[in-house]
């Protein structure tokens, strides 16, 4: 059986069951549509399609089940107010967004409660908890459902039973009267050469002076970490001209997920915490050379072997590479350079790697991934991990990655280009060293 004819009669189970119980279920709208305005709130395996349980039929299931590991990142669909933050008795923590144009997302079986409060207003890709096995469930995954003006959306023709999604890819169905959401705000960070820092809210817009004497920076949606010559690490919150609060001293690199913080000491020693005014770091690892952290996951290269924990700071490790030269981590992959090789995993932490390209640099992000060669040649894919590449730029001697958005230092310039990878590029700042682009 072909699988448009397996979706066929899904979807009429999922419409008939709907109909016995009293539940309408909204067809995908014509294509004229905003196809794929909502993202997906977190990459794995699709295990229940509505009535469809992947193996039985249950004609009171409504959404979608990805399964996943305890702790993973939830995101946003879509930009909107948080309805319903707490417990409920089948789906144990949960929350509900409701969105434009009568559209209405939920989240259920969260490993603890939300991250979010009701009546917040949230962005697309913000996190709104991990998933976990609460409430009525067999395992680790998130139940996720999208409704409108109440009734159930046939989410049927963009998911298959048994096929993996990638955490903010778009969702391949048409929402009418959904206009695109801009899920990464255009906040873009340089450190120039002589050290000051300058950033931008728009790619077009005024080239903000931030701060001197600073090594490295990075951005996680309104979060700014810089690390000075003199080794403090310092916080911003907010707008560009909120006030420096001092996070570490004597380190030599920062990372910001959120509200945790990750530090790499000038002694080799990486630690984090949780809240930035939060007084007790907790001592994560020794010998270390690399640190990332990305919703929910921290990972650490330590004496070259590379290391992610998800979920609770104080979280076991996993070994996912023996002897590592870079690392990246996302909410859904995870990518390494291992003996000159990038190579990128998808899911559970367990899972296999996909050999990606001969490279010293490795970046993932969203449905993303991007390489930068010995030769500064740097590559970017966009879909499955055995997608081609494109070639975006030459003599690249820094490059990141953030939503639709690519970065890279070039020439001198700092230089960014979204949504397609064929874009121009747009020169932000010359005599750049370093490029970071905020999350959100």
């Amino acid at each position: 059986m072909t699988r448009a004819s397996v979706w066929s009669r899904l979807r009429a189970v999922g419409v008939a069951a709907g109909i016995l119980l009293g539940i309408t279920v909204v067809p995908a709208q014509p294509a004229s549509a905003q196809t794929g305005a909502m993202i997906q709130p977190v990459g794995g395996r699709v295990t229940g399609v509505l009535s469809s349980r992947c193996g039985s039929i249950d004609g009171d299931h409504y959404g979608v089940d990805i399964a996943g590991n305890n702790g993973m990142a939830i995101g946003a669909a879509y930009p909107g107010t948080v309805a319903f933050a707490g417990w409920s008795a089948g789906g144990g923590n949960m929350v509900t967004v409701n969105h434009a144009s009568g559209y209405q997302t939920r989240y259920l079986h969260m490993v603890r409660p939300a991250s979010v409060a009701v009546g917040q207003q949230v962005g697309q890709g913000q996190v709104l908890g991990y998933v976990g096995s609460t409430g009525n469930s067999t395992g680790p995954h998130l139940h996720f459902e999208i409704r409108r003006n109440g009734a159930v959306y046939n989410i049927s023709p963009a998911y298959a039973c048994g096929g993996t999604v990638t955490k903010g890819a778009p969702i391949n169905l048409p929402f009418a009267d959904l206009p695109p959401a801009n899920a990464i705000p255009d906040r873009v960070l340089v450190v120039r050469t002589n050290g000051t820092l300058a950033a931008k809210e728009s790619l077009n817009g005024t080239v903000h002076e931030l701060k001197t004497n600073v090594t490295k920076v990075s951005a996680d949606r309104d979060r700014i970490a810089v690390i000075g010559t003199n080794g403090t690490a310092e916080v911003k919150v907010g707008g560009l001209t909120a006030a420096w609060v001092t996070l570490f001293h004597n380190a030599k690199d920062v990372v910001v997920d959120g509200d945790r913080y990750v530090v790499l000491g000038t002694d080799g020693r990486a630690w984090a915490k949780d809240g930035l005014y939060a007084t007790n770091w907790a001592h994560i690892s020794s010998n270390t050379t690399v640190i990332d952290a990305a919703d929910g996951r921290i990972g650490v290269i330590e004496s070259g072997v590379a290391k992610v924990k998800e979920g609770s700071i104080n979280a076991l490790w996993h070994t996912v590479a023996a002897s590592a030269t870079d690392l990246s981590l996302d909410g859904a992959r995870i990518g390494v350079v291992e003996g000159g090789t990038a190579k990128v995993k998808e899911g559970p932490l367990n899972a296999g790697w996909v050999n990606q390209a001969a490279g010293r640099e490795v970046v993932v992000e969203g449905y993303r991934v991007a390489v930068r060669d010995n030769s500064g040649n740097a590559y970017v894919k966009a879909g499955p991990l055995n997608a081609g590449w494109d070639l975006v730029a030459t003599g690249a001697t820094d490059l990141d990655v953030a939503g639709t958005r690519i970065a890279v230092v070039s020439g001198g310039w700092a230089r960014v280009k979204e949504p397609h990878l064929n874009s121009s590029w747009w020169d932000i700042v010359v005599n750049a060293r370093q490029v970071a682009l905020a999350n959100q």
